[in-house]
């Protein structure tokens, strides 16, 4: 059976432009994908090479993402810096007034679960649910994906991030980082063929990721999570090595309304290594958890 198609445009916003990918139909979920400074087209990989990402949830939703400013060329907003946050959790209620999406589901994948929290206690009536993948209440995050780093990298892909790190970043530079660091996202090892193809359906911005930076070095959302009203649900990947999931499980006793999934056969990304497990999970949560 073929996968439905996503159609892309360009979405003015205030002097500038951002990509929207949408596909389905049905009630809104609004997606927020990671980085920063990386843009959105993960959740919709080539389906013929990855199967069908996150289009296993058109079957019953409309699913709607965004590249965040200065993320896909030539489409670029100027990037201060730093870039705050906040301008970027603006940018997501400006998104959906915009689209029209009356209070939809937000699901948020790693970086993007930073900005979904921010805008679920900034704009609690724009939303209905949460939906958070492979994020994590804190920074100290990093020291698990150091120690993976080290252990399970060979020593010339650990030198070379290294000296990728030792320098100011640019585009080419992230889009190295993240194709040598790739094999710590996923459950499964990634076939050349699977890499590549996930690697040329993205595009990096060093300037938005270098930008972004200096608000998240201490980020600490911990004492806001008991603020967050909407219902949400945590998801991780039992495999994965940047954000592990005992970084993950923080959210528990914290974020008091959340709910939580473990997919045993996925790492940073479930949404590709379990598609259809994956959107079963998202639909029922969607019909019984969601407000």
């Amino acid at each position: 059976m073929g996968q439905p198609e996503v159609n892309e445009r360009d979405l003015p916003l205030d002097g500038f432009s951002v990509r929207v990918r949408e596909v389905g139909n049905g009630e809104p979920i609004l997606c927020i994908h990671g980085g920063p400074g990386m843009s959105s087209g993960y959740f919709f990989p080539d389906p013929d090479i990855w199967g069908p990402g996150l289009r296993a949830l058109a079957v019953e939703r409309r699913v709607v993402a965004y590249d965040q400013r200065g993320c896909l060329s030539p489409h670029v907003a100027w990037v201060e810096q730093p870039l705050a946050l906040s301008r970027h959790v603006d940018d997501v209620e400006t998104v959906r007034a915009a689209l029209g999406l009356e209070r939809p589901i937000v699901l948020a994948h790693s970086f993007g679960s930073v900005l979904a929290i921010l805008f679920a206690l900034q704009h609690p009536e724009s939303l209905s649910a949460l939906i958070l993948l492979g994020g994590a209440p804190t920074r100290g995050f990093m020291a698990g994906y150091r120690q993976a780093v080290a252990t399970d990298l060979p020593p010339d892909v650990q030198r070379r991030l290294a000296e990728i790190q030792a320098r100011e970043i640019d585009d080419d530079a992230m889009r190295e980082r993240f194709r040598l660091a790739l094999p710590l996202y996923f459950h499964s090892a990634l076939s050349d063929e699977k890499r590549d193809s996930l690697l040329a359906g993205l595009s990096f911005s060093g300037a938005v990721n270098r930008a972004v930076a200096a608000g998240l070095e201490r980020y600490d959302l911990s004492a806001a999570l008991p603020h967050v009203r909407a219902p949400s649900l945590v998801i991780y990947g039992a495999s994965d090595r940047v954000v592990q999931p005992a970084y993950q499980l923080e959210f528990r006793g914290k974020l008091l309304t959340a709910r939580f999934v473990e997919f045993q056969e996925s790492g940073h990304f479930p949404f590709l290594e379990e598609p259809e497990p994956f959107a079963r999970v998202v639909h029922y949560f969607a019909a019984h958890g969601a407000r």
